[in-house]
Parts: structure tokens; C-alpha cells; sequence
């Protein structure tokens, strides 16, 4: 009756509704980008910034938009190296030391995607960020700082991802980031970290 009452029947406004269920749907799938990075091809949401990359080694770069609270943006780096950029557990080692071990926290998984199995590592605390070109290893301490490092392994060699920054921006885009490459966090397993 009340439909009536304003000139719109149920089966109208039922209408309008599934119409609009159906936009919505389509504009949450623009929601992401294709980008090749390598041979990566990588889903990514519109929002991360693609900018140019900064060094050789670097297959694509983002700039992704900070949460509410923190007072930078963080960033998502695809790197690989022509020697392979070595193994998982020095990597991991280096990743770890990167940050101070006062209130550090560090994850490590294991899993499968489309493009390859991998091995992510999820690290928490006082980051020793690196500033400036590599070969200088120079660092800025960044407190609260959260940074996920994936190695993927595809046919064509190793592939490195990484998501730097703030922790609530980085925490905040765990599940695009992991999206981004195929990753699936229901199927991972808990890998142990090796000690130096």
C-alpha cells in the first residue's frame, strides 16, 4: 500500500533495485587494473598510483593511498633480479633484521598461486627503512611500520613483491596485496623462520 500511495509499485521498485545490485556489482569490478610487470601479471586497485620506476631492477612501482591516522602513503614495489636475488631464508634473514628487534613481530607462509608457489613473510615494529639508492645503504627508523615481502617463484625465475609503510595503510591493503598476485591466505601454511 504504501507504494501505491506514492505512485510506485513493488514490482517497480524491486525493479530499480536489482538494477542498481547489478550496477553496483559492475563498478566493484573496476575496481582493479591489470598490470604486467615482468611476466607477473598483477590485479591491482585503481586507487595504487602507478609511477615510474626508480631503478633497473624494479618491473613496477605504486604509491598506495594512506588509511586514516597515518601520515604517509605506503608503497608496493615488484622487483627482479638477473641473478635470481638469492634464497628464501637469507632473504627472509634480511627482512627480519631490517627491523629492531625491540616489539619486532614476524610471520612467515607458505602458498600456491596462478603464477607460482610462494613464500610471504609479514613483519611488524621499528622499521629501518632504506632512503637513497641501494649501494648506499642508508636508513630512516620508522616506528610502527608494517611490511609484507613475497618471493614468487615462476617458471621464469624469482619475483619480488613487496608492501612498505605505515602499519594501518599496510594492514589496511593485506588482502589486495595479496590479491594482486593470486595469493590465498585460507590455503597457506605457517613456515618456520631459520635462525642465522
Amino acid at each position: 500500500m504504501l507504494f501505491r500511495s506514492r505512485g510506485v509499485t513493488a514490482a517497480a521498485f524491486c525493479l530499480v533495485l536489482l538494477v542498481l545490485a547489478c550496477g553496483l556489482r559492475a563498478d566493484a569490478a573496476d575496481e582493479t587494473v591489470t598490470v604486467d610487470a615482468g611476466v607477473l601479471h598483477l590485479t591491482v586497485p585503481k586507487t595504487w598510483q602507478s609511477e615510474k620506476v626508480t631503478n633497473r631492477f624494479r618491473r613496477a612501482q605504486f604509491k598506495v593511498p594512506k588509511a586514516k591516522g597515518d601520515s604517509e602513503d605506503a608503497d608496493f614495489v615488484v622487483y627482479d633480479f638477473a641473478g635470481g636475488g638469492g634464497g628464501v631464508d637469507p632473504n627472509i634473514q634480511r627482512w627480519v633484521r631490517s627491523f629492531q628487534p625491540n616489539g619486532r613481530k614476524a610471520k612467515v607462509v607458505t602458498g600456491k598461486s596462478p603464477q607460482g608457489e610462494y613464500v610471504l613473510a609479514d613483519l611488524e615494529g621499528t622499521w629501518n627503512k632504506p632512503i637513497g639508492p641501494m649501494v648506499e645503504q642508508r636508513t630512516q627508523e620508522m616506528p610502527n611500520a608494517r611490511v609484507l615481502s613475497v618471493i614468487l617463484t615462476t617458471k621464469e625465475g624469482n619475483y619480488f613483491l613487496k608492501l612498505t609503510g605505515p602499519k594501518a595503510t599496510v594492514g589496511a591493503n593485506v588482502d589486495a596485496f595479496r590479491a594482486s598476485f593470486g595469493g590465498d591466505a585460507k590455503t597457506e601454511k605457517t613456515r618456520p623462520i631459520a635462525q642465522e
